[in-house]
């Protein structure tokens, strides 16, 4: 196939979602890419993600990640929607509830990786603390290994860029904070929860549980709050953000 940016020097920072994807079509198209990782491995943490219609299955089709991505489907159903006894008040159905393909998080970032990891170079344990624009592209300082000079900065680390930071200034100028803060993560099981979600909610608080599709002996949990008071998420340090 043509590859119109043959020698276009590409540095992306972040292995979530975004960078591996982005990384995957400029090397595709022949440019030189390179993905820097603040984590030492791929992040196993996060939720679902929903893909829904022709546009969304079109892009995974084309990418060749769409059977792999099926396989490992969370096949989410029902909702269940409890008062503060754990009675049902009422059931979301499937088609309302999921999307069209749903996969863990994890899954997605995991299939992006690998599908591009025969011709995109990944860097993990490492981030940008520099960026410093040249005659001919930019030199990219890393915190651990060597500068880099490159023709295009791609900043795909989230909410909290540091890339974008560098760039542009602090985030206060760009992040509004909406009011509302949420989590999820895994547990055990030990309650002993089904497949399907049950969820309670009062106005400004929402948590929901449920077994996890393929490990039943584990379960996700996801709260969703109100406060006007934003918190310091933005931390690198993974037990500070806990």
């Amino acid at each position: 196939m043509p590859t119109p940016l043959r020698g276009l020097r590409v540095l992306v920072s972040g292995a979530g979602v975004a960078g591996p994807a982005v990384a995957w079509w400029l090397a595709r198209h022949g440019a030189e890419v390179t993905v820097v990782e603040a984590a030492p491995a791929l992040r196993t943490s996060g939720f679902a993600v929903d893909f829904r219609g022709p546009t969304h299955l079109g892009v995974l089709a084309a990418m060749g990640v769409l059977d792999e991505l099926r396989a490992v489907q969370t096949h989410a159903g029902a909702m269940s929607r409890v008062d503060e006894h754990d009675r049902e008040i009422f059931r979301l159905p499937a088609e309302f509830a999921g999307g069209e393909l749903e996969v863990l998080r994890r899954d997605l970032s995991r299939i992006l990786y690998e599908h591009g990891a025969d011709r995109v170079g990944y860097v993990f344990g490492d981030r940008i603390t520099a960026l410093t624009e040249t005659a001919d592209g930019m030199r990219v300082d890393l915190a651990r290994g060597a500068s880099r000079a490159v023709d295009l900065v791609i900043g795909a680390d989230g909410l909290h860029s540091g890339v974008r930071r560098l760039a542009f200034g602090p985030e206060s100028a760009y992040v509004t904070h909406l009011g509302y803060h949420l989590a999820g993560w895994d547990l055990p099981n030990d309650g002993g929860f089904d497949a399907v979600p049950r969820q309670y909610n009062v106005p400004g608080r929402m948590a929901s549980v449920a077994a996890d599709q393929r490990d039943p002996a584990r379960a996700g949990a996801l709260v969703v709050f109100a406060s006007p008071r934003r918190t310091t998420t933005g931390s690198t340090s993974t037990g500070r953000r806990r």
